[in-house]
């Protein structure tokens, strides 16, 4: 919907925007930011001034020593005369002599001792269709007509801010300009190869470009010839009384005179360098195309790049005209261009903000009316403008929706099991605390199938119970939610699988091995019963004893170690050594019985533990009452105990009946086939026990068989520290 809204304010902003640069370029609105670049182009381009052009102005000092304006035909004729002897190439005189006098006839002399001398005259004015003249032209008394070599007009073009930026070579009609006739004569080559045909831009020089002498020095002889000889003089005054001024650009100065801008006009038509503006359909498109490049990007890009890309269009569209002004001498204004990049980037933003604006606060009403799953939060002020009241509404709405996510993802990381949220292209983009540590590093922004590999999970991905190279056991599930992904849980039941192992186990230890023994007593008995005298022999009885011996004293290893899995352990400082003393005492009536020897050897005596007394004297107590067990008659079982860094171990070894290979892989698996010395079937119920009160006290256990057949059981504890 947005979208929708958005390009149709797009397609508003185009045509409007076009409209703009087509009726300014039309209407020349930017006509002054474009006379302040093109006048600025005499700082930037290199001088070009013709040094055969020489100025001889009529100033300050030559009105002091001849006198006031304006001065007898015959002090110009003296002047021509005396410039003729220096043989100049042409003469444009910008003086106007349209009344007679007494002295034309003298005036006439001069003019032809210097020829070719050109005049200037006042051409008529044209009527409104620019064919037939309003007013005859005006031109110099007959004898000065005649003897000049030309007459031609040197009247300027206007532009409408009063300054004169271009020379039209027929501004009035047919007469052709004063310039145009010093060029055909002194360079027709340079002026058959570069015609005036029709209104150009005038490249100025800069002020003071051209060499210039005085008028009163000239007549007074006092210019050498060498220095005019050759060159085309242009008479002309530059004093403050005479009106003949013209506003230039600012960089030619501003105010410059007739003889000046006359010297201007020439050096261009000499050189054929003028600036040509290109027609209105050119500076339309030059002017469209920028615009609608940028329009094009409001569609693609952000809001700051945008920015950057309007600002870089200035830059370019005027260096695009400068440039093209420098390297090919045509004038693009460039005005309507950047005023319709401003304009459009400021329609655009505000059209823009609106939409976005109403579109949000549609949204933000709509979101309001949904049920809470957090607390609200605080409403910020509404008082203020209608930007303000919008503004906090909106701050709400994204208070709240920050306390909901911190919500959701707050019970996403307690959760136990490992959950990964998954987008469409199997890239993570939320996982809790429990998937990090199931896969070994940060989940987020991770492509999921790696990470499943990584676990040993490669290939497809199927809901149900796996089991990891590791042994690990998971259950995997999936709920695929629309438009955001897959929700992935990875319960870890390792330890549910290992509770449901051991209940198996003990199942079958109470069905099996528990009933045994009590098994053969009542069968010692039914035999007893059935016989003749129904009396118990000592053989029967001490049999039954041993049975009965044997139940108890798996069903005390059994509570035993049922009861070490739930109990709580308080540590404190135990004499490893003395523990070990009191194991022996306990055992040494059984050893007595089968002729086994027990040997200590204790390397350091005054080795304290680490560890809850009665679970290390029973501990050690298991282990030695294995060794015995498991001695046959007459054997030995040496009982050491040695530090070893900041642990203390105590080993037994004895010999013993071979281990199946699954009780030799581990000896302390619980409920692991056995058999004792005397043949008699052994579940390792005590070993067991043994491997738990050691990992219970932060300590170990090992077991390794010597060449010899001895069999070696170590359990480590750590040390108790001085404290």
């Amino acid at each position: 919907m947005l979208y929708r809204r958005l390009l149709i304010e797009w397609l508003v902003v185009v045509i409007a925007a076009s409209l703009l640069v087509i009726g300014s370029v039309r209407g020349r609105w930017t006509a002054p930011l474009d006379n302040i670049l093109l006048d600025s182009m005499t700082l930037i381009r290199p001088a070009n001034a013709d040094d055969r052009i020489m100025l001889v102005e009529i100033d300050e000092s030559s009105l002091a020593r001849i006198g006031t304006w304006p001065w007898p035909r015959s002090v110009h004729a003296s002047a021509l005369e005396m410039a003729a002897k220096a043989r100049p190439a042409a003469i444009g005189y910008d003086v106007l002599f349209i009344e007679p006098t007494a002295e034309d006839a003298r005036f006439a002399e001069g003019l032809r001792a210097a020829a070719p001398v050109y005049l200037p005259m006042l051409p008529g004015l044209p009527d409104a269709d620019g064919r037939a003249a309003t007013t005859a032209d005006q031109k110099p008394p007959p004898p000065i007509s005649a003897a000049a070599a030309g007459l031609g007009s040197v009247d300027v073009n206007f532009d409408d801010d009063g300054v004169v930026r271009r020379f039209e070579p027929r501004l009035n009609g047919a007469v052709p300009h004063l310039t145009e006739l010093l060029v055909r004569r002194i360079d027709p080559q340079a002026y058959q190869a570069h015609p005036p045909a029709m209104t150009q831009i005038i490249p100025f020089q800069r002020p003071g470009a051209f060499r210039r002498v005085s008028f009163d020095d000239l007549q007074a002889g006092r210019v050498p010839d060498a220095l005019i000889r050759g060159k085309v003089l242009l008479f002309g005054g530059i004093a403050s009384g005479f009106g003949d001024r013209f506003l230039v650009p600012f960089s030619a100065g501003t105010l410059m005179s007739g003889v000046e801008l006359q010297a201007n006009m020439l050096n261009a038509l000499l050189h054929g360098d003028f600036y040509h503006a290109v027609g209105t359909p050119w500076v339309t498109a030059f002017s469209l195309l920028p615009v609608l490049l940028l329009l094009l990007a409001f569609l693609h890009f952000g809001p700051m790049t945008n920015l950057r890309l309007s600002l870089a269009g200035l830059g370019v569209v005027s260096a695009a005209s400068v440039g093209l002004l420098l390297t090919t001498g045509w004038w693009v204004p460039p005005g309507s261009a950047l005023l319709g990049l401003v304009v459009v980037y400021s329609l655009w933003g505000w059209r823009r903000l609106a939409a976005v604006s109403e579109f949000l606060t549609a949204e933000v009403v709509q979101l309001q009316k949904e049920p809470d799953l957090v607390p609200a939060v605080v409403p910020a002020s509404g008082r203020g403008d209608l930007v303000n009241v919008e503004t906090n509404r909106l701050h709400d709405v994204i208070a709240q929706l920050r306390a909901l996510r911190a919500f959701i993802a707050e019970i996403l990381a307690r959760l136990p099991d490992a959950v990964c949220v998954v987008d469409h292209d199997g890239t993570v983009v939320m996982g809790n605390i429990a998937a990090d540590r199931l896969f070994g590093r940060a989940v987020r922004d991770q492509p999921l199938l790696p990470l499943l590999a990584g676990i040993g999970l490669g290939g497809a991905v199927r809901e149900g119970e796996v089991t990891l190279p590791d042994g690990r056991t998971l259950v995997l599930s999936r709920a695929v939610i629309d438009g955001i992904g897959t929700i992935m849980r990875f319960a870890d039941i390792t330890e549910l699988k290992a509770a449901s192992r051991a209940r198996e186990e003990a199942l079958q230890f109470l069905s099996h091995d528990m009933r045994a023994p009590f098994s053969a007593v009542i069968a010692l008995l039914q035999d007893r019963t059935s016989g003749d005298s129904g009396a118990v022999t000592a053989e029967t009885a001490l049999r039954i004893r041993q049975h009965a011996g044997r139940g108890l004293q798996l069903a005390d290893d059994f509570v035993q170690l049922a009861r070490l899995e739930n109990a709580s352990v308080v540590a404190e400082p135990v004499d490893l050594a003395g523990a070990l003393a009191e194991a022996i005492d306990l055992v040494w009536q059984r050893a007595r019985q089968r002729n086994v020897a027990i040997r200590e050897r204790i390397d350091d005596d005054d080795l304290w533990v680490m560890g809850d007394p009665a679970l290390v004297q029973r501990a050690l107590l298991n282990l030695l009452g294995n060794a015995v067990k498991f001695a046959p008659e007459g054997g030995t079982v040496e009982c050491h105990i040695v530090r070893e860094g900041a642990l203390a171990a105590c080993s037994i070894t004895g010999q013993g009946p071979p281990m199946p290979p699954e009780r030799a892989r581990d000896p302390f698996i619980p409920f692991a086939p056995g058999t004792d010395a005397a043949g008699e079937a052994s579940r390792g119920l005590g070993l067991a026990f043994v491997r738990m009160a050691a990992e219970r006290q932060n300590g170990s256990v090992g077991y390794r068989e010597m060449p010899d057949g001895m069999k070696e059981f170590t359990i480590r504890l750590p040390l108790a520290t001085d404290d």
